[in-house]
């Protein structure tokens, strides 16, 4: 395509048909803060992905999906790396869309962005733009970590880049050819690789001189761990993820943009529909979410006596209603109808107490 007619900025992220709602609140976060940023969306997705997910991501922006099917070739390698998924391999499909656009980004699709992101478009000079795996960087870190072995002929100590968002622009000489160069490298070097895709790209790096521009790590791409007092995105690891672990208020908007993907037509999170199922009660007001993670977290520690009661503890409405009878009660009655509306009054305040201890970490 003629440079003079690209669009400008395409953004691509890829899913599994149960993750789809992960995409949805990308999205939902990318319209609320930098609305305007993209010229175009293209989502990677399986056979699994539902057209009700589908249809609910075209309410929150136009976009176009693709099927992505690749698997590594080595079977025992798939399965080591299972846990990732093939499609964070679809990243590499960004280097085959810079024939329309100037720039393409990569999105890992468990980002909360929680302001305006618009100023990554002023990177990518240098053609691939990342940032630091780790700010602040800790001595002894390197490519080495992205690998189960060092890779001979590689400098294993190489400065090491995160590849959650990744910038590709025009400004790369022949992309296709560096697509073509990371799914041999990956068929290549599969018994080598630890997080699936991010070693393959360094290779890459090193292989063709290539001079990353890197944007600021903890405005654009803050792990949970590190400093997030200036984050507009974080990219939400580990235990941090908030459909699968307990995490309080720590990721208010992301549970606000689930609700909206909900309300919007969106299949409810895979993790969320055994623990629905089991506890519907525990759904309810403003912090239903957090209320069923935080019950399913503490149903796993037999030993915490807030157990028994957790449904109850976590309805703060309702326990302050019934604090106030048993308040209200203690004071009408007499003798041992007093002192056993007493007695639920103090154990009340005292599982209350214990649950806003837990909250605040402490």
């Amino acid at each position: 395509m003629n440079i003079q007619n690209k669009k400008n900025a395409l953004l691509i992220m890829a899913a599994t048909g149960n993750y789809l709602f992960s995409v949805g609140n990308v999205l939902l976060g990318l319209k609320k803060h930098s609305p305007n940023m993209f010229d175009d969306v293209v989502i990677y997705t399986d056979e699994t992905a539902t057209e009700q997910d589908k249809q609910t991501i075209q309410r929150i922006y136009p976009v176009t999906f693709k099927i992505y099917d690749y698997q590594i070739p080595n079977k025992v390698d798939r399965e080591r790396l299972k846990h990732y998924s093939n499609m964070c391999y679809a990243r590499f499909e960004a280097l085959a869309h810079l024939d329309k656009y100037h720039k393409v980004f990569w999105f890992d699709t468990d980002f909360l962005i929680t302001g305006d992101i618009s100023g990554l478009l002023e990177y990518g000079k240098t053609g691939i733009s990342m940032s630091i795996d780790l700010d602040p960087y800790p001595e002894g870190h390197g490519v080495h970590m992205f690998f189960v072995k060092n890779v001979p002929g590689y400098d294993m100590m190489a400065e090491a880049y995160a590849s959650g968002l990744i910038i590709f622009t025009d400004k790369l000489k022949e992309p296709l050819k560096l697509r073509e160069y990371l799914y041999k490298q990956l068929d290549k070097y599969s018994s080598y690789i630890k997080y699936a895709e991010q070693g393959i790209l360094q290779l890459m790096i090193e292989d063709f001189k290539l001079k990353v521009d890197m944007f600021p790590k903890l405005i654009y791409h803050a792990f949970p761990f590190e400093d997030k007092s200036k984050a507009r995105l974080i990219h939400l690891l580990g235990k941090s993820k908030p459909w699968q672990y307990y995490t309080g208020s720590a990721y208010k908007e992301w549970y606000e943009n689930h609700k909206k993907w909900i309300e919007l037509g969106g299949d409810e999170a895979y993790t969320f529909k055994k623990l629905i199922q089991s506890h519907p009660e525990a759904f309810y007001g403003e912090d239903r979410y957090q209320n069923i993670l935080l019950m399913n977290m503490l149903s796993r520690k037999s030993e915490n006596s807030l157990i028994n009661n957790v449904v109850e503890i976590i309805n703060y409405k309702r326990n302050k209603r019934k604090l106030l009878r048993y308040k209200i009660l203690s004071n009408l009655t007499f003798g041992k109808t007093r002192a056993h509306y007493i007695r639920k009054k103090k154990d009340l305040k005292a599982k209350l107490k214990a649950v806003k201890q837990f909250l605040k970490g402490k």
